[in-house]
């Protein structure tokens, strides 16, 4: 079973998340687009996981969020991994915050006491908007990237981290929500 761990945008987000990927869509030809309500930042892949392991997962992130309070997060901008030319994937980059660092690392630790070790790499607090696809498209001008973003992006009060369950189909990912903790630690579904 294909796991992650995420904090999901508020719908208000996720609506700006659609209307710039609307307004890019033209502008960098060769992406793929992440739909808005798909659109997630992630504390933690795990990968494949054996079906019977997610009540342990579950009760990781349970006891990780119930160590951190609720807090704010801001989008910063736009950026991109990969060559500027031909990058691999456009995102929207998040403020630090000690909270999120907080949170990732209590999930980290939770996760490794748990048996499912750490991460591979440090968080890079981003949620992704597109990815290249097979056929490249032409350099994106970046300054009209910058400029479709909005002047001011919604509020995100983060309150809760969900464990989802990814299936890759060819017309994309579906994501099923498993267990969603609030961050006192009380489980409000799943």
């Amino acid at each position: 079973m294909r796991t992650f761990i995420a904090l999901e945008p508020p719908p208000g987000l996720r609506s700006a998340v659609g209307e710039l990927s609307a307004a890019l869509e033209g502008r960098l030809a060769g992406m793929k687009w992440v739909k808005p309500n798909l659109v997630h930042l992630t504390l933690r892949f795990l990968g494949e996981i054996e079906p019977g392991r997610i009540g342990a997962v579950s009760t990781a992130v349970a006891e990780a969020a119930g160590k951190v309070a609720p807090f704010e997060l801001c989008v910063t901008g736009i950026g991109h991994f990969g060559p500027e030319r031909h990058p691999r994937v456009l995102w929207l980059g998040l403020a630090a915050s000690r909270e999120l660092s907080s949170l990732a690392e209590r999930v980290e630790e939770c996760l490794d006491s748990a048996g499912f070790g750490r991460a591979d790499k440090p968080l890079r607090a981003h949620l992704t908007l597109a990815r290249a696809g097979r056929k490249p498209g032409p350099a994106p001008d970046w300054d009209a990237v910058a400029g479709a973003a909005p002047p001011r992006w919604p509020r995100w009060s983060a309150g809760r981290v969900s464990v989802i369950r990814s299936t890759l189909t060819p017309r994309g990912p579906l994501y099923e929500t498993l267990s969603m903790h609030e961050l006192d630690g009380r489980v409000i579904e799943g």
